[in-house]
């Protein structure tokens, strides 16, 4: 398992930055796609419940700017700091990356299956900011950028399916 996350770790490093933030922010589209699965057999067990949160044009500042920023903080850069002071969890990225992933989705109350949803995108805007680790910066602001952009598209869209 190591050796296809290292080599495409590998792989990804040699593209340009812009190569790697697209292929980063349709990663967390394809990534909760691959969950349905899992999101539609807890509807079928446990009932539907989609419940998620209202997003509307008024809440753009808190879900675009306000929200990515204090999320990225606690859910990347606070367990990958953390885990890199432990002596048992230094250089095991693959469990910080499962840590964060499920710390973000469990900061995501709205229902079962929405918290699914978010660890799934939890797992790309972990592994990204393992990915840009070295240069904390570029970690912390990069994977902010993402996750600002994907919120910006849930705006977007629930605007326009109220429009239809």
């Amino acid at each position: 398992m190591k050796s296809i996350f290292w080599r495409m770790t590998l792989k990804l490093k040699r593209k340009p930055y812009w190569v790697q933030m697209g292929l980063f922010y349709f990663s967390c589209f394809l990534i909760a796609i691959s969950m349905s699965p899992l999101i539609i057999a807890t509807n079928i067990l446990i009932g539907e419940n989609t419940e998620g949160p209202n997003l509307d044009l008024s809440s753009w500042f808190l879900v675009i700017i306000l929200a990515p920023i204090l999320e990225t903080f606690i859910n990347q850069h606070l367990p990958f700091k953390l885990m890199q002071k432990w002596s048992w969890t230094k250089n095991k990225y693959g469990l910080y990356i499962l840590v964060s992933a499920l710390v973000f989705g469990i900061l995501h109350t709205y229902s079962l299956q929405y918290m699914i949803f978010a660890f799934s995108g939890g797992l790309v805007l972990a592994y990204m900011y393992f990915f840009y680790s070295k240069t904390p910066g570029k970690s912390f602001w990069s994977t902010t950028l993402i996750h600002a952009l994907k919120n910006s598209f849930a705006i977007l869209a629930g605007v326009l399916a109220d429009k239809l």
